[in-house]
């Protein structure tokens, strides 16, 4: 073999890893970013606000958890939460004034309060939320505790 293609081989053979690592970094980024945007939602407070009407204090996640997949593509992922701020008693009492008129998705058992929502299929979407989408959020919150669970799914 001579030095000439030898050379050739060797250029030829790091081209061919340089573009084997390309492109398996650029469907790595594109897997990540598909995962972000279509599998995990951000919950924010003003979200979470804008559907329950009750804003939460800020908070992080501290634990989360992949549910069934029952259909192809459909989620139903769990938050667990833990506030920045322990959550005041004007915010129950807020949603103790909500559940006293009936007109919400709030529900109380003793210190534990839930809400939850589901849409498409014919339920109309939350406010701010895709009207041709389907959807659903769950919290469960506990006053006294800094503690939470958001359940989400598509």
């Amino acid at each position: 073999m001579t030095a000439k293609r030898f050379i050739w081989k060797t250029i030829k053979w790091i081209l061919v890893t340089i573009g084997i690592m390309i492109v398996t970094l650029v469907l790595f980024v594109a897997g990540l970013y598909v995962y972000y945007e279509y599998f995990w939602q951000e919950w924010s407070p003003a979200r979470i606000e804008r559907i329950t009407g009750v804003r939460v204090p800020d908070y992080t996640i501290t634990g989360f958890s992949h549910g069934n997949h029952a259909i192809p593509n459909d989620f139903n992922d769990r938050f667990y939460i833990e506030f920045k701020a322990m959550p005041s008693d004007e915010m129950f009492d807020e949603i103790d004034e909500m559940i006293a008129t009936g007109k919400t998705a709030w529900e109380k058992d003793g210190d534990k309060y839930f809400f939850s929502v589901t849409w498409g299929n014919g339920l109309p979407a939350p406010k701010g939320e895709r009207k041709d989408g389907e959807g659903m959020f769950s919290i469960a919150i506990t006053r006294g505790e800094i503690n939470g669970k958001i359940v989400a799914g598509d």
